[in-house]
């Protein structure tokens, strides 16, 4: 729930209780408290359920209406693999079931006689809610890392991971696969029998679904990240934002958009937020619940104390501001006496100012047992060792040495005066340097002692500056790789970085959604690229056809023209007449008809005629004389 110390929180089905989870050093507590405590018709519930191992967290939280007795208990899924039912009237856990392992529960619902959770493990489990048995466990294939269950009917039940299933109970498979969230789906709940809504961390959609069709009747739309979701059966629903602020939608599935666009989104009808009346301070609202025509609003004063309203939530504007003063002392004693306060005596310590970094920070805590430790040892010190141990003596040299080590460097020096003195805006001046050698040297001539500080000091800035995060990581990375002998020889590492840890720890759960978006975002980028190499292939493919259907008419003009040029060349060199040309080509056609010329004489008795006739060709032979005598 953003930085409220509240984990959990859950009304009960009429609205009268809330039951929430709050941390109290490192040990969770179950509370719960009467909507109708802050105006004085009730006083608020001072027993709660303290969990006696700092182990056990818990991870979902839900009110069971138990039909042998006919009352309501609270429900409590834990990261041991239980199930809880804690009786509020009796103060104390009035029956526990086990899975048999020990996964976290993840999720639990109650129909009827049956009680369904799902686990860690991705495991379906169904108790008799009549002996509290276990009574079957399944499976079911293409479901993983389930995050939210809603039981539909005796025979289906919806699973959640980032995508919704919903899931037939005889056959254990997958009917109908519903498109889901990006992110993993945090709520789940039916509307009525034909739909369903879901929402999902770190978003501020909530979409409504059609049960038999699969299609999304509609999609409210909230101006923050939603965090609690609370409606009227499908009349009203009404969302909590992490920037401590109530939207509500009525009417969720009446479409009021442009039907030709075809815009199924919704935007809310009331934005509602609590301020202080002097100051405007905003006042973070952590939970809400709805009803036909009233809403109860619930938030936090002191840090750890609830305060409940009513009102009519028809008659809010479209921006509603409701301003509420803080408490007098005497309103809080009336309603906190437990610990036996006197309201006349000076209140030295107000629990609002504490600053809440995590639950398993105990830094603090030993510091103040070895300070007791170390006062006690002191008193039984004699006076030499006190001399000895004070300025007067070697202290004063160690302290000389420190100070020639710390004016090595202009910025170690005001560095190290900065820790040393906890001046936070000379501190400052110094870590906007963002040269990364001038703080590599630095660091380099920083003492190991101060080091840790510094580390220290840059986790609170980044917990609490965000925007911040790239430079000051240079510094933390120079810190640990400098000064990780000496961090890693501490006896006391885990509680003096605890805050880093826990930081760090946070901001490294972001990167499996950040490495999600980056390979969708890697996908949808391939596939343009595809497209466009595609688009381009086409393209140059036309074009050769195009180039290569004008080259081949190039090369027959070309050609036509090589043709037409070398015989008008021939013509005009005069080596061929005009008669030789019909000639030979009357030749040339007549030649393979006939071999008979046109008066009926054949070819080789005109040729043999022509020789005889040509006296070039013919013997020197004497008339008169025969072959005989001329020998």
């Amino acid at each position: 729930m953003g930085d409220s110390p509240v984990v959990l929180s859950r009304y009960n089905s009429s609205g009268q209780f809330l039951a929430y989870v709050t941390v109290a050093l490192d040990k969770q507590r179950v509370s719960v408290e009467p909507t109708t405590a802050s105006k004085g018709n009730g006083r608020p519930n001072e027993n709660f359920l303290y969990m006696e191992d700092s182990s056990l967290r818990v991870t979902c939280l839900e009110w069971v209406t138990l039909a042998s007795s006919d009352s309501q208990v609270v429900g409590l899924g834990l990261n041991s693999g239980e199930v809880w039912l804690y009786a509020p009237a009796a103060n104390q856990v009035v029956y526990k079931m086990s899975t048999g392992n020990m996964h976290a529960i993840r999720d639990f619902k109650v129909q009827e006689e049956f009680m369904w959770c799902c686990d860690q493990a991705d495991t379906i489990y169904r108790f008799k809610l009549a002996d509290f048995s276990l009574d079957c466990q399944f499976k079911v294939e293409g479901c993983a890392n389930l995050q939210k269950l809603c039981v539909v009917d005796e025979s289906h039940i919806l699973l959640a991971s980032h995508s919704v299933s919903l899931v037939d109970i005889a056959t254990r498979k997958v009917v109908k696969t519903f498109p889901g969230h990006i992110s993993a789906v945090t709520h789940l709940a039916l509307l009525n029998p034909s739909s369903f809504l879901t929402g999902a961390s770190n978003d501020r959609f909530l979409n409504i679904y059609d049960l038999s069709t699969g299609a999304t009747k509609s999609v409210l739309v909230a101006q923050a990240d939603i965090t609690q979701v609370s409606f009227f059966q499908d009349l009203v629903v009404v969302a909590t934002t992490e920037n401590g602020c109530t939207e509500i939608f009525p009417d969720p599935l009446v479409n009021t958009s442009n039907k030709r666009r075809r815009v199924v989104s919704k935007q809310s009808s009331s934005h509602v937020k609590i301020q202080r009346p002097e100051t405007q301070e905003p006042v973070q609202t952590i939970n809400a619940f709805v009803n036909a025509d009233t809403i109860n609003l619930m938030w936090l004063e002191n840090a750890s104390i609830p305060y409940f309203d009513q009102y009519q939530w028809a008659q809010f504007s479209a921006t509603h501001i409701i301003t509420k003063p803080r408490p007098s002392a005497v309103s809080a004693q009336s309603k906190r006496s437990l610990h036996g306060e006197d309201v006349a005596a000076a209140k030295s310590y107000a629990e609002g100012n504490a600053t809440v970094t995590s639950g398993d920070n105990f830094k603090h805590v030993e510091e103040a047992i070895a300070e007791l430790e170390r006062t006690g040892s002191e008193e039984q010190d004699s006076l030499a060792d006190k001399l000895a141990s004070s300025s007067i003596g070697g202290g004063r040299v160690d302290s000389r040495k420190a100070k020639k080590r710390a004016t090595t460097g202009t910025l170690t020096v005001v560095l190290s005066q900065a820790l040393q003195s906890h001046d936070h805006s000379l501190l400052e001046t110094v870590l906007n340097n963002r040269d990364e050698n001038i703080i590599k040297g630095t660091i380099g001539r920083l003492q190991p002692p101060l080091a840790v500080l510094l580390l220290e000091r840059l986790a609170e800035r980044i917990a609490r500056q965000t925007n911040r995060q790239g430079p000051l990581n240079v510094w933390v990375k120079w810190c640990l790789i400098i000064h990780g002998g000496y961090l890693a020889r501490m006896p006391n590492l885990m509680s003096s970085l605890a805050s880093l840890h826990s930081t760090l720890r946070k901001r490294a759960e972001t990167l499996p959604r950040l490495q999600t978006l980056e390979t969708r975002l890697n996908l949808s980028l391939n596939r343009l690229e595809a497209y466009r190499a595609r688009d381009a292939l086409s393209k140059g493919q036309a074009l050769l056809d195009q180039e290569y259907m004008e080259g081949n008419d190039e090369e027959e003009e070309e050609e036509e023209e090589e043709e037409v040029e070398y015989n008008e060349e021939l013509d005009d060199a005069g080596l061929i007449e005009d008669g030789e040309m019909d000639y030979d080509e009357d030749e040339d056609d007549d030649a393979p008809d006939s071999d008979v010329d046109q008066n009926g004489v054949s070819r080789l008795e005109s040729e043999e005629h022509d020789f005889q006739d040509d006296p070039e060709m013919n013997p020197d032979v004497e008339e008169g004389y025969s072959d005989v005598e001329v020998e």
